[in-house]
């Protein structure tokens, strides 16, 4: 487990010390290390984000900030000596993209077999696009991109078109060479 937000850090300890094969980690993760600033609505938010995000249309404001240590996905996997990452779960709240530039060793090497992050509002606060993961992944790394639908189905994303650009919140899965998943899978 990976959660930067100190206001969270007892609950995640002491849920990691109570199961032995949980390992939780209180920093951020990015492209580099370093030190971010995340912002947040109310303690314990799930709307933390090192984006200052404009949400005032909801009626929220992050109108509070701490800084934060950064890692990166590739030193956690050194650190834990990871040989292989069967899934990774990213919901970084617009940091998705970074997060996944700091995995390029793991990514490169197709350790990570299968990776879902979350598309939406948030990155429209970070500037990034469906064609960002597109040229990361599909085209940097060879990974296949999946939009999750209901009733566990997938939609196979076979090329790159604007019309994949949806800001309202869709789950992407993505797929190592080799590895198929076990949903239905349309075209």
């Amino acid at each position: 487990m990976i959660e930067p937000a100190p206001a969270l850090n007892k609950e995640l300890s002491a849920l990691a010390e109570k199961h032995p094969s949980l390992m939780f980690e209180p920093v951020a993760v990015g492209a580099n290390p370093g030190i971010m600033d995340l912002h947040y609505d109310s303690e314990g938010s799930g709307l933390g984000s090192l984006y200052l995000r404009d949400i005032r249309h909801h009626g929220i404001a992050l109108s509070h900030s701490v800084p934060v240590p950064l890692t990166t996905l590739d030193e956690l996997a050194r650190k834990y000596a990871l040989q292989t990452i069967d899934y990774v779960k990213l919901d970084l709240e617009g940091h998705e993209l970074e997060a996944l530039k700091g995995a390029s060793q793991l990514l490169q090497s197709h350790k990570i077999k299968a990776l879902t992050f979350e598309f939406g509002g948030c990155n429209i606060d970070s500037r990034t696009y469906i064609k960002d993961f597109w040229q990361l992944l599909v085209d940097g790394y060879g990974y296949t991109l999946y939009r999750q639908l209901p009733r566990r189905r997938l939609l196979r994303l076979d090329y790159y078109s604007e019309s994949l650009e949806r800001f309202n919140w869709q789950n992407i899965l993505a797929c190592a060479p080799g590895v198929n998943p076990s949903w239905k899978t349309l075209r």
